[in-house]
């Protein structure tokens, strides 16, 4: 059985919530004190069992472990790409001062022959 009741203010009917003591009017919005002869009992709550705990996965127990056998791997990954950052900037340095060096003394050596001719 619903129990409804008139706003003081606009005379619109209103139907309150169970377990409420206040409520807004719906047609104008005013807070309305419900009448006691218009409250409805709230329901009692059913206590529910609380959920079962999640078992871990595999993955999870694991997870150290699986971790601590990639780290040896990351470390070596990590390595690699230190010494290949440092060989691409040492290959084509090296080379650039070989490259130099060589026509500095090819240079050097044909010169005496290059005055001989000359000559």
């Amino acid at each position: 059985m619903t129990k409804i009741f008139s706003c003081p203010a606009c005379g619109g009917p209103n139907e309150p919530d169970a377990g409420e003591i206040r409520m807004i009017c719906s047609y104008c919005g005013v807070n309305l004190t419900i009448p006691e002869e218009a409250r409805i009992r709230a329901k009692p709550k059913v206590e529910s069992k609380p959920p079962k705990a999640m078992s871990t996965s595999r993955l999870e127990k694991e997870a150290p472990d699986l971790l601590r056998k990639a780290q040896p791997i990351a470390i070596k990954a990590w390595n690699t790409y230190a010494y290949w950052t440092w060989i691409r900037w040492l290959l084509p340095t090296c080379l650039t001062i070989f490259m130099v060096g060589f026509f500095i003394c090819l240079a050097f050596g044909a010169l005496p022959f290059m005055l001989n001719l000359f000559r």
